[in-house]
């Protein structure tokens, strides 16, 4: 069975996360949506997405399947027991269907529908929702990675609380830690460094090549994604890929996306100072829209930077490619290819942002591709209406 993953009509809810990639390379958990399906239907799969993202079709798709869900083992059963001409759908949202259709193909329209109840799927409709059900993909992937794997042993110089799953691949190097699984497993997957004195809560994941900085205090339910580098305090966050927190500063219920730098001393408010439900930027609403959360913090895309000691207001949404700096507290929704802080915005130039991705991308030993540049651009271009006066 070869497995197409679409987009859906969240999609640019999901913004500035979508903007550099499909959404089924969104990672949370251990794992991308992309990979996830791959593991659970044992196969290869492509992605239906916006045109400048896309990739030239690959073989033809015998199911179709809603990016942003994680399923439950009857969603899975469901999916795979579709036959031509039936699919999936959970109050007239398309979940599934037998076909290599395009998901707004009017053939797809007309397809039996099978209903699906709600409380069997987790669907990621918004930025928010990557860190608020972290902790449900985290319990879903550990059992998923660990399989019939066998963990490495524990350094005798660790100390283990909780009767919780502990995994560690090879070439982990940890010392003098504490690991908790009182609410979770652990997984530190291949190559990570975790050093002396770091306190680990889980559920967490840890992913290859990361490093988590001498006494760091890592709170349950955050993933990092390879080659993450973090330090301070740290609680429900979610880390893309090849971005740093090196430093002291406080991040909790955040997203930050991939190549992003948070300068030292940096720290992000994640609860109003009257208790209340926050509001956070919704790209297709064009304002602030109610997010049913207490907790909401930094949500920062892709090749975006700020200074030592930048502050950050209660669900500050940062776009992609900003460089932010200054005392005070920026506005909470920074538009992409922003630069400045607290005391106003210019343009950042398209050069000067793809110059620094290139940099930041060759410490890490990889190469800004030419797609990569066409993206980048493409999106500069996209966004010049949020960067008008």
């Amino acid at each position: 069975m070869h497995i197409r993953l679409f987009d859906g009509k969240q999609r640019e809810h999901l913004l500035p996360f979508v903007y550099l990639r499909p959404v089924a390379d969104i990672f949370m958990g251990m794992m991308t949506f992309r990979d996830r399906w791959a593991r659970l239907m044992e196969t290869t799969v492509d992605v239906e997405t916006i045109s400048y993202l896309s990739v030239p079709k690959a073989s033809k798709a015998d199911v179709c399947i809603l990016a942003s869900v994680i399923p439950s083992k009857f969603f899975l059963q469901a999916v795979r027991s579709l036959q031509p001409g039936q699919k999936l759908e959970s109050n007239g949202t398309l979940l599934a269907y037998y076909g290599d259709a395009f998901s707004d193909d009017s053939l797809v329209r007309d397809y039996d529908v099978i209903s699906v109840d709600e409380d069997q799927y987790i669907h990621i409709k918004h930025t928010w929702d990557i860190f608020s059900h972290n902790a449900d993909a985290l319990h879903h992937d550990f059992t998923l990675l660990v399989n019939d794997q066998n963990s490495n042993s524990i350094a005798n110089s660790n100390t283990v609380l909780g009767n919780g799953s502990i995994f560690i691949a090879d070439n982990v190097n940890m010392e003098a830690t504490t690991l908790n699984t009182s609410k979770g497993h652990i997984y530190i997957d291949e190559g990570a460094s975790v050093m002396e004195g770091a306190l680990l809560r889980g559920p967490l994941y840890i992913g290859k090549n990361s490093v988590i900085k001498m006494g760091a205090k890592v709170y349950e339910n955050c993933s990092f994604g390879p080659s993450v580098k973090v330090g301070g305090e740290l609680n429900n966050v979610v880390f893309f890929g090849n971005s740093n927190k090196g430093h002291d500063g406080f991040l909790g219920n955040a997203v930050i996306g991939q190549w992003c730098n948070i300068g030292a001393g940096s720290d992000a408010s994640n609860l109003k100072n009257d208790y209340n439900t926050i509001r956070a930027w919704d790209y297709p609403y064009g304002g602030f829209a109610k997010t049913g959360l207490q907790f909401c913090g930094l949500l920062m895309g892709d090749h975006s930077q700020c200074s030592i000691q930048t502050t950050f207001n209660t669900a500050t949404v940062v776009g992609v490619g900003c460089n932010l700096f200054g005392n005070g507290f920026p506005r909470q929704f920074i538009p992409s290819f922003s630069r400045g802080g607290s005391q106003g915005f210019v343009e950042n130039r398209i050069d000067k942002v793809l110059e620094t991705a290139k940099r930041m991308k060759e410490r890490r030993g990889a190469d800004l591709t030419p797609d990569d540049e066409s993206r980048i651009r493409e999106v500069f271009d996209r966004t010049t209406k949020h960067r008008k006066p």
